[in-house]
């Protein structure tokens, strides 16, 4: 039987890399899971405010220069602009 250095020899793979690689991937996760949150959290804020807008009478609307069948439109264009800063 070989042991784990053995083989790690022979396939020319040494532990340090073996962590290396273990830290990477668990980087990679980190970041994947950072992401899916900020895109959870920024959908959830979308909702809120559609709703906060769709909440508003005509002409509290008017007011602000929205139409009610524009309000989804506008929330969406505002964030993709906000998210770009």
């Amino acid at each position: 039987m070989h042991s784990a250095q053995s083989l790690y020899d022979v396939h020319g793979i040494n532990a340090g890399q073996r962590a290396s690689s273990r830290h990477r991937t668990l980087r990679s996760l980190l970041s994947l899971l950072t992401k899916l949150a900020w895109a959870t959290k920024s959908k959830m804020q979308v909702q809120r405010d559609i709703a906060e807008l769709a909440s508003l009478d005509d002409r509290m609307l008017r007011d602000i220069g929205v139409n009610r069948s524009e309000i989804e439109s506008v929330v969406r264009r505002s964030t993709r602009l906000t998210s770009r800063r």
